[in-house]
C-alpha cells in the first residue's frame, strides 16, 4: 500500500467513527429501545454488557502499556538529537501513563496526543536542518524505529478492538443494574474514551510514518511502514 493510500484510508477510518460516535452519549444507549432496557445480545453478535465491558478495560489497558512505550521511545530519539528538555517532558509523561493505567481517560489521551505532536515537530525540525547525523545518532535512531512499529501495530490492534466494542455496545442498549458495576462505567466511558484512542492512534500512526520517512532522509536504517494499515 503507498503511503498516500494509506493515510487516506486512515482518515477515512477516523472520520467513519467520529460520524458513528459524535452523538453518542450515555444516555443514548437507553434511547435505542423502548423502556430503556438492555437489548438482546442477538443483536451484537452474542455479546452481553459484562463482555464488553471486561474487552473495553482490557483494550484501555493495553494502549496505556503502548502509549508508555511510545512515549519513552520519542524521549530517547529526542535525547539522541541534542533535546534534552522535550525528552524529560516525554519520560514525565510516561511516568503519568504507568500512574493512570487502565484508567486513562480522554482528556489524558488528549494531553498525551498534543505532547506527543508537539515532541514529534521539534523532532522533525532538528532532522530536517541537520546536515549529517553522526554514527552514534544515527544507531540510536534506528534502534528506536525498530521498537516503534511493533508498538505502533499493537496500538492498530487495540484501537481496531475499541472500533468493534463501540459498535456492539450501541446495538446493546442501557445495561441494567444486574450487567455490574463495569458495564454502567463502561457505558459511561465508551462514547468519549473510544473515539479518543482512535484519534490518539491515527495520529501516532500519522506522525510515526512520516518520522520513519525523514529518517530514511538521513541514513537511519527504519523498518518498513506497510505493515501500518487499519482493516477497513
Amino acid at each position: 500500500m503507498k503511503k498516500t493510500q494509506f493515510m487516506n484510508a486512515v482518515w477515512i477510518f477516523l472520520f467513519t467513527l467520529a460520524a458513528s460516535s459524535a452523538n453518542a452519549q450515555f444516555s443514548s444507549f437507553s434511547d435505542k429501545i423502548p423502556g430503556g432496557g438492555s437489548k438482546s445480545t442477538a443483536s451484537s453478535g452474542g455479546q452481553s454488557w459484562k463482555q464488553v465491558a471486561s474487552n473495553f478495560q482490557s483494550a484501555r489497558a493495553d494502549i496505556a502499556r503502548d502509549l508508555q512505550v511510545q512515549t519513552l521511545l520519542s524521549a530517547d530519539i529526542a535525547d539522541a538529537l541534542g533535546l534534552q528538555s522535550q525528552a524529560a517532558v516525554m519520560r514525565a509523561e510516561a511516568n503519568k501513563i504507568e500512574e493512570k493505567g487502565d484508567a486513562l481517560g480522554s482528556s489524558d489521551l488528549g494531553a498525551i496526543g498534543e505532547k506527543s505532536a508537539s515532541t514529534n515537530e521539534l523532532v522533525k525540525e532538528k532532522l530536517s536542518s541537520a546536515e549529517s547525523l553522526t554514527a552514534e545518532q544515527t544507531a540510536a535512531l534506528g534502534a528506536a524505529a525498530a521498537k516503534y512499529l511493533p508498538s505502533l501495530l499493537s496500538t492498530i490492534k487495540t484501537a481496531t478492538i475499541i472500533k468493534e466494542t463501540i459498535s456492539t455496545a450501541s446495538d446493546l442498549g442501557a445495561p441494567k443494574f444486574s450487567d455490574g458495576r463495569s458495564a454502567i462505567s463502561a457505558a459511561k466511558n465508551i462514547p468519549n474514551v473510544g473515539p479518543a484512542i482512535i484519534k490518539l492512534t491515527v495520529n501516532s500512526v500519522k506522525q510515526g510514518t512520516e518520522l520513519f520517512s525523514l529518517m530514511n532522509t538521513k541514513g537511519v536504517a527504519t523498518p518498513d511502514t506497510s505493515e501500518l494499515a487499519f482493516d477497513m
